[in-house]
């Protein structure tokens, strides 16, 4: 049954970051042997053309050549959700969680999942620990600000969206997801 939904009178989640002082920026943090990245970098291409299927091979043959790796095993769980097999996708993300607590992808997707369940206090639970982090990589920073605006969006708490927006909007104003968020929020007037 879901959770009651928050009022809009609320603080924004996750206002003791935007309170701190943090860094965004593209950084590399995971480094893979050659063959991996060649393997990873097609991919990812076949991810974005919308061969998830073919993409699920690649990254399968990666992980026999690195196993264990958080950004490999999420890459697998994101082409496996793109094939329409969303519980594998999400059971790849609680391992990742449970091996590699602090890996911000995994939380994200758990927590995405739960707020469109309407398991608003499950989301909370899984982002709060990452508001207390000083460093993103871009694309991090990016998933983070894309799951508090739809946490802010569900729970009505439109000022809030429109604070993560704005927040996302300094570090990467190019970024397409920005129009779909920057659409929903006029048509709420926000």
């Amino acid at each position: 049954m879901p959770r009651k939904r928050k009022t809009s009178t609320q603080s924004p989640i996750g206002l003791e970051l935007l309170q701190s002082n943090f860094v965004v920026n593209n950084t590399q943090k995971i480094f893979h042997t050659p063959a991996v990245d060649e393997i990873v970098t097609e991919a990812k291409t076949l991810l974005l053309a919308k061969k998830s299927a073919q993409a699920e091979v690649l990254f399968r043959r990666a992980l026999t050549l690195e196993s264990v790796t958080p950004d490999l095993l999420n890459n697998l769980a994101q082409a496996l959700e793109f094939q329409g097999l969303k519980e594998d996708g999400l059971c790849i993300s609680e391992t990742i969680l449970i091996l590699f607590p602090d890996y911000l992808f995994a939380r994200v997707a758990l927590a995405f999942a739960s707020i469109h369940e309407g398991e608003y206090e499950d989301a909370l639970e899984l982002l709060t620990p990452l508001f207390s982090r000083r460093e993103f990589h871009i694309s991090e920073y990016n998933s983070l600000c894309s799951v508090l605006i739809e946490y802010s969006l569900l729970t009505d708490n439109y000022p809030a969206a429109r604070i993560w927006f704005d927040a996302w909007s300094e570090p990467d104003p190019k970024n397409p997801k920005l129009d779909v968020y920057r659409e929903l929020l006029k048509k709420i007037n926000a």
